[in-house]
């Protein structure tokens, strides 16, 4: 089956400006993405050597398999955001990034105790997974705005 193409013609130099600021936007959205799916799957990597540690070396059966369900639950998400052409994943993989974060800061300070934890140190992983994690949180954001951008100049075309 062939594909149709319609060419339209702008017809002031703002219907122009509009188009291709659609066009790049576009772009730049897909590339984010790959991005934003790049750095959680790293993550997801960084978690799943989290829970070797913690699981065979440390034996702790609390940390260990929370950092499994960190692990695993990148993927679907990843997946998830590759595959669509939505925004939901991006806001799903944002909204649990930044809670694993504060998750994290709360565990690292005397806040610890009211979880019934002791506060921890900081290692070298937990570094790399929340430096993976801020680059997560700020692509997220980029992209989300991006999008709204890109939803408004939709409808100023109309």
């Amino acid at each position: 089956m062939a594909k149709v193409f319609r060419i339209t013609f702008p017809k002031n130099e703002n219907d122009s400006y509009l188009l291709n600021a659609n066009h790049r936007i576009t772009n730049m959205n897909k590339t984010l993405i790959g991005v934003i799916v790049g750095l959680m799957i790293a993550t997801s990597a960084v978690y799943f050597i989290e829970t070797s540690e913690e699981l065979f070396e440390e034996q702790d059966m609390i940390k260990g398999p929370f950092f499994l369900i960190v692990a695993v639950a990148y993927i679907p998400v990843a997946i998830w955001a590759i595959r669509k052409k939505s925004t939901t994943p991006i806001v799903i993989a944002l909204a649990g990034t930044v809670g694993l974060m504060a998750l994290y800061a709360i565990t690292r300070t005397e806040m610890a105790v009211v979880l019934g934890m002791e506060a921890g140190s900081i290692g070298h992983m937990g570094m790399v997974s929340k430096i993976l994690q801020a680059g997560i949180v700020i692509g997220s954001v980029v992209t989300l705005v991006q999008s709204k951008k890109q939803s408004l100049l939709k409808s100023k075309q109309v």
